[in-house]
């Protein structure tokens, strides 16, 4: 586990990228990852999807930052598989 990043437990649906996010912080630099939702998925149910998934979604955040993903604006999206 990646002691440096810290996550805000925010989770939130971004109605503007249609994606989930939440946010972490990298030695005090604010980041933001985005999950798209999936076609035929309600916004809200795919939110309660991603919390109780969040582990694993921190974890794939952990992956990306650590590949310093991340654009001009501290954003970064996660793949969504399966």
């Amino acid at each position: 586990m990646n002691q440096q990043l810290i996550f805000n437990h925010d989770f939130y649906y971004d109605s503007a990228r249609d994606a989930v996010g939440f946010s972490c912080l990298q030695a005090g630099l604010r980041l933001t990852a985005f999950i798209a939702r999936p076609d035929n998925t309600l916004p809200a149910d795919w939110l309660a999807k991603i919390k109780a998934d969040a582990f694993d979604w921190e974890d794939a955040a952990e992956q990306a930052v650590a590949a310093e993903g991340w654009n001009a604006a501290g954003e970064f999206w996660l793949p969504v598989t399966g």
